[in-house]
């Protein structure tokens, strides 16, 4: 995954990348030939030169980089999910208010151009149901459940639609599996189903599935008289918008977004963060309400009931 993010920031003209580091030598040395830039033998080295970070190790790793990259007054953008645990992520707030640095997440849909342009179309006062599906068949050893890699994205998500209605949540059921051998997922959650009823009369569904075969990427929300489908796989957004109140005649549109990479984007606005000093859209306090949400999804399987 780091090398998606360094080849984004070796096409950047204003960014200088002092050095790559990984803890396996060769990999470092081998990233550094192929991008023409210095490999660092020591992580502490190369975060005292520089002036901001990326971070992409695994899961329970983040917090520790993370950290060592704020006391030497690094700005940092660490990969999705925020960090292992809530805990973690409050702490890593509290340590970029001490050391006056911003923290980016990288919930990357939110600079994906079907999503942004989703986003901007809903009406917001009609929007009554919401359908998130993230099914990603498991491939290799992981050490995160399906709610830390898959369901962060669409939490993230949720909680941006519910704050741009200005609605809370008031219930939550949630149910999960755990389908493949510990060799595999470490006897951690492949499957998990989330359902949120806020205080208007939005309802929430998410699946996220790593196991069997299918590959689907996909978000419906659900207006009065309109369904928006956001095809993430095919960069497609779809518009159904019925005729009238009782008629069975439905238009079908096909919306016009842009063509950019969520990457690249979501990387150049990382760098304009820093230069500028200005806030990143998905700030710390963002990932640490995702985390306080998967732990309290967690819980909520673990019970049967939702305790808040």
């Amino acid at each position: 995954m780091g090398e998606n993010h360094l080849r984004n920031l070796s096409t950047l003209p204003d960014v200088e990348i002092v050095g790559v580091f990984d803890s396996v030598c060769s990999r470092a040395e081998a990233l550094a030939g192929k991008y023409r830039v210095p490999p660092a033998r020591y992580l502490r080295d190369l975060m005292q030169r520089a002036e901001a970070v990326v971070i992409c190790v695994p899961t329970t790793a983040h917090y520790a980089v993370a950290a060592e990259a704020i006391r030497n007054g690094c700005h940092v953008f660490v990969e999705k999910p925020f960090t292992h645990t809530a805990d973690e992520a409050r702490s890593l707030c509290d340590l970029a208010e001490k050391y006056r640095v911003h923290i980016q997440v990288g919930h990357v849909e939110r600079f994906n151009p079907v999503i942004q342009t989703l986003l901007a179309s809903v009406q917001y006062e009609d929007l009554v149901m919401g359908e998130f599906y993230r099914y990603v068949p498991l491939r290799k050893n992981i050490d995160a459940d399906v709610l830390r890699t898959l369901m962060v994205h669409d939490l993230d998500l949720i909680l941006h639609i519910a704050d741009r209605m200005k609605t809370a949540p008031v219930h939550l059921a949630a149910s999960g599996q755990v389908v493949y051998p510990k060799a595999m997922n470490r006897g951690l959650i492949d499957n998990a189903l989330v359902q949120i009823r806020f205080d208007t009369s939005l309802q929430v569904t998410a699946h996220a599935v790593r196991t069997g075969g299918l590959h689907r990427r996909e978000i419906v929300l659900t207006e009065s008289d309109q369904t928006w489908v956001a095809d993430l796989l095919n960069r497609r957004l779809h518009r159904f918008i019925r005729r009238g109140r009782y008629s069975k005649q439905v238009e079908h549109q096909v919306i016009e977004t842009p063509a950019s990479s969520p990457l690249r984007e979501e990387i150049r606005h990382f760098v304009s963060s820093v230069k500028t000093g200005r806030a990143p859209l998905v700030t710390q306090h963002d990932g640490l309400e995702v985390m306080e949400w998967i732990e309290r999804i967690r819980s909520t399987m673990i019970t049967g009931s939702d305790g808040s």
